[in-house]
Order: structure tokens, then sequence, then C-alpha cells
């Protein structure tokens, strides 16, 4: 994983700007707070099946990085399969840092 996607995501913790575990994530997505899905690589096919639904359902970009034990490491918590990002423009930095090569 690369600096700049971690340090976005930290940045969007301490923003509070993260929704993070399967529950809140879905209960972001309907209140319409959610601007972007991060999917955890080992997250349950169910969990990842579900998020996919649900957010092609709501048009909210998804995308997979990392895996469990490294995004709640992340944000200063156990495993999380899922991390909603509820501030466009972070975001929009979160995506575009991942599609410029940060998913290693």
């Amino acid at each position: 994983m690369t600096g700049s996607v971690l340090n976005l995501i930290s940045l969007a913790r301490r923003a509070g700007c993260v929704e993070s575990g399967d529950p809140a994530g879905r209960g972001a997505v309907d209140r319409g707070r959610v601007k972007l899905i991060l999917l955890a690589g080992d997250a349950a096919q169910r969990t990842r099946k579900a998020f996919e639904i649900v957010a092609g359902e709501a048009g909210i970009p998804l995308m997979i990085y990392g895996d469990k034990d490294s995004l709640g490491r992340i944000l200063g918590k156990p495993s999380r399969s899922v991390v909603a990002i509820t501030d466009q423009n972070l975001a929009r930095g979160i995506a575009g840092a991942m599609e410029k090569g940060g998913m290693n």
C-alpha cells in the first residue's frame, strides 16, 4: 500500500469522514452520505456481493484495497471489511491515488 492512499484514508478518519464496518457502512449508504466504498480484498464473498449491489444501486464507486487487517490498522480499530468515505474531496483523492498505482 502506498503512502498517499494510506495518508488520505488516515486524514479522512481524523476528519470524521469515515464509517467503517458492515453495519455502519450500510447505514451511511442508506443515509446518502457515502462517496466512496473501500472493500478489503479478503472480505467475505457475501459481504463483497452485498456491497457491490448496494454501491451499484446508489451509484457509489467501490474499490478493492488492502485486506481486513490493514484497513483496521489504518483506522486504529480491529479488522474491517468495509470503509465508507463520506467526504467528496477525500473520496476523489483516494480514488485518484489508487488509480495512479496506489493499490500495491
